[in-house]
């Protein structure tokens, strides 16, 4: 009687794990496959973001070998504004991107290829920024700002320079080269090399090389010198 009693609780026991595992293994499942979905729709917003950069980029270039070659029209004031909204995009954008990218373990590889993107498109604008400051005489002051995730100092100069990118908005374009991707982006070593970077932070306003945190006066200074009309250098 005992026997005979047990064996059904054991069939309907046995019957329950199999749907538990089989209810377990469909959740576990669902789970990864919505979260490769969802890495990939962030892939393929950064994608977007790289392409609308691009286009905008080489939008920037031609307006620029333009002007150069018709100096007898005056069109910088528009180059300005299309240089100062592109790189506003930018950092608010992609880099928004790439912080979201740099908390994703998932695929290692786009989080690399997606900072390397980030990278040379700071540098190129930050070139054609310096370019038109100079030829344009644009009121801006462009600057390069070096770091690594190991610079213990380095956060104190980001909040820093964030401080006379908010007060002094659209005058201050900042480009940030994180000097960890220095193996994966060879454009990394290049710029260190024409710098000599050695230390960090450090900061490149119009050629000049500042190593170290530059303080909140000092930098002050610095932008208000490299600029012609900001009512918030004066007093």
């Amino acid at each position: 009687m005992v026997e005979t009693n047990q064996k059904p609780w054991r069939k309907i026991s046995t019957s329950r794990y199999f749907i538990a595992g089989a209810i377990t293994i469909l959740i576990f499942s669902m789970g990864l496959a919505l979260g490769l979905i969802m890495e990939d729709h962030r892939y393929n917003l950064v994608e977007q973001v790289n392409a609308e950069q691009e286009t905008r980029y080489l939008s920037l270039q031609l307006q620029y070998l333009y002007l150069t070659s018709f100096s007898n029209y005056n069109n910088c004031p528009i180059l300005e504004t299309a240089l100062k909204e592109a790189t506003t995009e930018l950092d608010k954008s992609l880099r928004g991107v790439m912080e979201y990218e740099e908390d994703n373990e998932v695929n290692n590889e786009r989080k690399v290829l997606m900072q390397r993107r980030y990278i040379v498109d700071n540098l190129r604008y930050w070139l054609l920024a310096k370019e038109s400051k100079e030829k344009c005489n644009l009121d801006i002051v462009p600057i390069i700002y070096f770091y690594n995730t190991n610079c213990p100092s380095c956060p104190n100069q980001g909040t820093i320079l964030t401080y006379y990118k908010k007060l002094l908005g659209e005058k201050v374009l900042v480009f940030p080269i994180n000097l960890d991707l220095r193996r994966e982006e060879p454009m990394v070593e290049i710029v260190m090399n024409q710098f000599d970077i050695d230390s960090l932070p450090t900061l490149i306003i119009d050629n000049k090389k500042y190593v170290g945190v530059v303080r909140q006066e000092q930098l002050g200074k610095i932008i208000c010198s490299s600029l012609e009309n900001a009512s918030e250098c004066s007093g």
